[in-house]
């Protein structure tokens, strides 16, 4: 994974995430609240909003979910994506899909290899980090920064999504499953292994097979740019879902991959 991939760019978004945090953070430590929020509350509400943000976003660059690199030491909340294309591409795209929430402009590093944009999602502040890294695919880093110890109520969570149960894009299921979109919110799923199809509609959780209908663990949600899947309804495909270090292995076949499943 991205891990393991040496690449210059990263280094240079670390120091952009350390600029991103400094702009953000107060510029003397606030007086303790009369009323406090666990850590654990605080830590859903971030998850929440990078995961919705994040969705949003690889609807709009295309992207692919990946652990994010360990280089950047960034929170548990953080959301990585792959995108094959260039920073001059993404910065004008994303600036013009995200108007009304952008705070400024984009701001890039060194060498015009990396660069970062503050958000304002659902009153709490978020960031969206770019980094090169070859000559046309690129990081796209999406996560909140913690600047108020009271949780702003989310409201970007895709309707029918269940709070807590982990997705997967269908743009994470390439080489696994095809997904071919039917119209009216309906889809068809089957294995490039072959054999198991199943034809499912956003927000219902009955779903249909060659051999008659299935009930999937949650229902499956349509966004209008993304359909996020329940995890556990891979197995309806005959799929393997196996917990991992970093996400979950899935394996159609003799297929099999990495995925990060998203969590609101």
């Amino acid at each position: 994974m991205l891990n393991d991939r040496p690449f210059v760019a990263v280094l240079g978004l670390a120091a952009l995430f350390s600029t991103v945090a400094a702009q953000t953070a107060p510029a003397t430590p606030p007086a303790a609240p009369a009323t406090t929020t666990s850590a654990a509350a605080l830590a859903v509400t971030d998850a929440s909003v990078a995961s919705a943000l994040a969705v949003e976003i690889s609807g709009f660059v295309k992207g692919r979910l990946v652990d994010c690199p360990k280089t950047l030491k960034l929170g548990s909340s953080a959301v990585c994506l792959y995108a094959q294309n260039t920073l001059p591409v993404l910065r004008p795209l994303l600036r013009g899909k995200l108007v009304g929430r952008t705070v400024g402009d984009w701001k890039s590093g060194v060498g015009d290899k990396s660069a970062s944009l503050l958000l304002k999602v659902g009153g709490k502040s978020a960031f969206v980090l770019l980094a090169q890294l070859g000559s046309a695919d690129s990081l796209v880093v999406v996560d909140t920064v913690r600047a108020s110890a009271t949780p702003a109520a989310v409201s970007s969570m895709p309707a029918g999504v269940v709070k807590g149960q982990p997705y997967v894009l269908d743009s994470d299921l390439k080489g696994l499953v095809n997904v071919v979109a039917l119209g009216g919110n309906t889809f068809r799923l089957s294995s490039v292994a072959g054999g198991q199809v199943i034809t499912v509609a956003s927000g219902k959780k009955s779903a249909t097979m060659q051999s008659g209908s299935v009930e999937l663990p949650q229902a499956p949600v349509f966004d209008g740019k993304n359909l996020l899947f329940p995890l556990e309804g891979l197995r309806s495909l005959a799929c393997t879902v196996t917990p991992a270090q970093n996400g979950s292995t899935v394996a159609c076949g003799a297929s099999s991959a990495n995925i990060k499943p998203i969590v609101f």
